[in-house]
């Protein structure tokens, strides 16, 4: 989950079981489980699939270049345009901006989409592109990991 306005709103959800399986089965026809909010870090592979599902997924939804973005997916712009305290914090492309800050804990986490589609950033691109939608057994960035 790319979001910490979004992680919350899922947590809130969960509570209200019976209607969650409900929503779940109708939306993906099975339960799926919830990954807490997280961001894309090196030496993470397995979330950073996941969260590499998600972006592009929401990339393809919205018409955006998964691999050049030009612009952010509302997922991965929520938390900057409501100004969540602690919220992750997504540029298109790390040209934007001259610093990147990657903070495990409290404070402001500045991530660049471009990231996602770059080996570099962490030696691999696993889950970009696979157009599943993730939830075949790895974390699913949000849902999905059974």
């Amino acid at each position: 989950m790319p979001s910490q306005a979004v992680d919350g709103l899922w947590h809130e959800f969960i509570l209200y079981t019976k209607a969650y399986d409900d929503f779940c089965r109708k939306a993906f026809g099975r339960f799926l489980h919830h990954t807490p909010a997280a961001v894309l870090r090196p030496n993470h592979k397995t979330t950073n699939e996941g969260l590499r599902r998600v972006w592009w997924q929401a990339c393809k939804e919205e018409r955006i270049d998964p691999k050049a973005p030009a612009a952010l997916p509302l997922l991965f712009s929520l938390d900057a345009e409501l100004k969540i305290p602690n919220g992750y914090h997504y540029v298109p492309d790390c040209g934007a901006v001259r610093t990147v800050s990657v903070e495990v804990g409290y404070g402001r986490h500045t991530q660049c989409g471009s990231h996602f589609a770059s080996t570099s950033f962490d030696g691999g691109t696993d889950g970009l592109g696979d157009g599943d939608g993730g939830g075949d057994g790895g974390d699913g960035g949000g849902c999905g990991g059974d």
